[in-house]
């Protein structure tokens, strides 16, 4: 018989995939070398995205002795002298089964295969596939060799899931050497450790135990109950002369040296290994008739080594793109397969692979940048290393920004429009730089809608008849001899994208270290301020490009505003170094003047610009723009002061960071002037420094008078609106004015 799919391999990756094909009613048959129950060396964590992915696979029931995890924590730096920073899960809901968990392989495949025949696939262990049978440049099926002899097994679909080593992969061409991309991975468990907490923890880098030269390598301690771990260590890319068995071994030292309760832990048997493929390359994931998923495909963080989710989620990728082509078109095209793993995966695998694995610029800014909480710095920190794919941590969780759809009228239909939008932010660095790929994501959050400069542009433009000439240049403040808006009533997507690549450059700008480096630093380059420099002139270049080949009447104005808010910027940083201006409101006037609340305001300008507005339109709006920046920006700082995170990720510790450099927000400002100045921590953790520092600001009124300040803000933003035309656009606006007026309260960190 032909099946629809013939799956090779029944890890996460293949179990995955044939259950979601069989529940569809396809004929599916799982081939599996090995028999079932089997070991496979592992560091046994599945991470918050994961244990979704298999809740939906109704599978938790089965796996009555998983460990739940609720966070990561990151030791980083040479061995003895590391910082550690931890990323705790937020909102958990252990009993909805929100939690990582760490599970042996030898259950957790086992029940996988058990589900994918449950929902109707057929199981086949004990086949060793030999190689692909194509015909006429198409898959069609597999040569195995089975318990009964030599065997073709025809399928419309062949899905390679055979692991890291895939026979599969570099038969179909797809992956011509893995020379380079190969790493190496090595776990075995101890015992006898007293009560773990519910986190996993990574060290990094490791150093060669031979020439002590620091490797792109990482150990690992993954706790899988309350006295027992897995333990291991791996490397991004063979080095000639290291033994993993060495690295292992000096990796066990170490924790026997550092980490107090692990001195007396028992090993309970050798260490097993295996390879580890970094070749994630969406286009090369695919060809006719055949899809590589879970390792074969590359899906592996080199940061961590964590690949279960990204198996679970591939398998389910590839079988909703198989279904889809079976039922409306040829088999043999998965083209769309390869598209969704790019815009799934793109910048967060290909940080490892580009940047890990080959020491590139990231791995050193990472390293280099570590102790900051600059803003682009802690963006970057995210994007590499959150093992759920930048989503879930508290970091990161739903209140660090404020979700406004509810304020949005429908009728605008804006959904599409951030989406397109997003790709394009994404498009811009994606070639050169995709460890960056996240970025843009990361400020924009795609999906969800947040009061930013390039919402306010789409807003602004939507406050008028799309596509509507300019009377005048009188009126709308641009040249006489400029072009015409492109598509007359289409959304200006790629004008909105300009606007928050105009802010991510500030974010990078503002993360510049001016400070002179002293100690190590000061004999070695500065990767953090190079990195920030290069970010700030790509995402600047690329604004600009976006501005003129869209309008070129704009491009001009997008220039004065990001020259405004440069030069905003400075005189704030020029004060802070003055002790001055004495008076907080004169603060306030400056941040209007620098910055979001600069870059908000010509967002809206702009926006009015493209649909042909009057001057005195975009004045308004301009106005209004700035109110809200301001506003906005005050509501973030509001949220980390009082115990929560910003937008970027950052906690209280943040201001008092960047304090020394004139960087500090206003209520913090206010708040060192009512203490006396800057404060003493005792505590010796950062969460406890964090919440001595929260404490602290507590006391004083600067957080009340923050939220005045705001309700304030946005009072005079709605002032602004009555000129406009009535419609949804002006409704939408009033409407994020006012749910920032109405829910500005000094517990606003503690709230979300």
């Amino acid at each position: 018989m032909e099946w629809d799919a013939v799956v090779v391999g029944a890890g996460p990756a293949g179990a995955a995939a044939a259950y979601h094909l069989a529940r569809r009613g396809r004929r599916v048959v799982l081939l599996e070398r090995s028999s079932f129950p089997r070991d496979k060396s592992c560091g046994d964590a599945v991470n918050r995205a994961g244990v979704e992915l298999l809740r939906e696979m109704d599978v938790l029931g089965d796996l009555p002795g998983a460990f739940g995890i609720g966070g990561l924590e990151v030791s980083m730096g040479p061995a003895g002298e590391r910082s550690t920073r931890a990323f705790r899960y937020g909102r958990e809901d252990p009993a909805g089964g929100r939690y990582g968990i760490v599970v042996p392989r030898s259950l957790l495949d086992h029940v996988l295969a058990r589900r994918a025949v449950a929902a109707g696939a057929v199981f086949r262990p004990r086949v060793r596939v030999r190689g692909l049978v194509s015909e006429d440049g198409v898959v069609r099926g597999v040569e195995a060799v089975t318990p009964d002899g030599h065997e073709i097994i025809r399928g419309r679909v062949v899905v390679a899931a055979d692991g890291s080593t895939s026979k599969l992969a570099r038969q179909s061409g797809l992956v011509e050497s893995a020379k380079g991309r190969l790493g190496y991975a090595m776990r075995t468990y101890f015992s006898g450790v007293p009560a773990l907490e519910d986190t996993l923890s990574f060290h990094m880098p490791l150093d060669d135990p031979a020439s002590h030269s620091r490797l792109p390598a990482y150990g690992w301690i993954i706790p899988l109950g309350p006295d027992r771990a897995n333990v291991g260590a791996g490397v991004a890319e063979k080095h000639p002369g290291v033994r993993l068995s060495d690295l292992f071994d000096r990796f066990v030292a170490e924790l026997r040296a550092t980490v107090p309760w692990f001195a007396d832990a028992r090993q309970e048997g050798p260490p097993k290994g295996a390879p580890l493929f970094f070749g994630f390359t969406p286009a090369r994931s695919w060809k006719p008739g055949l899809v590589l998923a879970g390792d074969a495909a590359g899906m592996v963080n080199p940061g961590t080594g964590e690949g279960i989710s990204f198996a679970l989620e591939s398998g389910k990728i590839a079988a909703e793109a198989i279904d889809a082509r079976l039922t409306g078109g040829p088999a043999e095209d998965l083209s769309a397969y390869a598209a969704t793993l790019t815009r799934r995966f793109s910048g967060h695998l290909e940080t490892g692979r580009h940047a890990v694995n080959r020491h590139r610029l990231a791995w050193r800014v990472l390293e280099d940048t570590f102790d900051s909480d600059r803003p682009v710095f802690a963006l970057t920190r995210r994007a590499m290393l959150a093992p759920d794919h930048t989503a879930g941590f508290e970091t990161t969780a739903p209140g660090a920004l404020d979700d406004i759809r509810h304020c949005i009228d429908p009728r605008l239909r804006l959904a599409a429009p951030l989406v397109e939008m997003g790709e394009i932010l994404a498009d811009t660095v994606r070639k050169d730089w995709p460890f960056l790929d996240r970025l843009p994501a990361l400020l924009s959050e795609e999906y969800l809608m947040a009061p930013r400069p390039a919402l306010l542009v789409l807003l602004a433009a939507a406050a008028y008849e799309p596509g509507r000439s300019p009377s005048t240049p009188a009126e709308t403040g641009v040249p006489a001899d400029a072009h015409e808006p492109s598509v007359p009533g289409r959304p200006p997507i790629a004008l909105a994208a300009a606007t928050d690549l105009a802010v991510l450059a500030a974010i990078a700008q503002a993360s510049v270290d001016v400070t002179p480096s002293g100690g190590a630093r000061a004999t070695r380059q500065n990767w953090g301020t190079m990195f920030a420099v290069l970010t700030a002139d790509l995402f600047l270049a690329r604004a600009l490009e976006l501005c003129a080949t869209q309008d070129i009447r704009l491009t001009a104005q997008l220039a004065r505003a990001i020259e405004e808010a440069s030069h905003g910027r400075m005189a704030e940083l020029a004060a802070a170094r003055a002790a001055q201006p004495a008076d907080p409101r004169d603060w306030l006037a400056l941040a209007s003047r620098s910055g979001t609340a600069a870059l908000c305001a010509a967002a809206c300008q702009i926006g009015a610009a493209a649909a042909g507005a009057p001057g005195t339109a975009g004045e308004a709006l301009g106005a209004y723009g700035r109110a809200i920046g301001v506003a906005a920006q005050l509501a973030d700082d509001l949220r980390r002061l009082s115990g929560g995170f910003d937008r970027l990720g950052r906690d209280v510790l943040a201001d008092l960071d960047d304090h020394g450099a004139g960087l500090a927000s206003i209520p913090f400002r206010l708040a060192l002037a009512e203490l006396g100045g800057e404060p003493r921590l005792t505590g010796t953790s950062r969460p406890e420094r964090a919440a001595e520092l929260t404490a602290l600001v507590g006391r004083t009124t600067a957080l009340k008078q923050t939220a005045v300040w705001i309700r304030e803000l946005c009072q005079e933003a709605q002032q602004a609106l009555p000129g406009l035309p009535e419609g949804p656009a002006r409704s939408s606006l009033h409407a994020i004015a006012d749910h920032l007026l109405r829910t500005a309260r000094p517990d606003l960190g503690a709230r979300s």
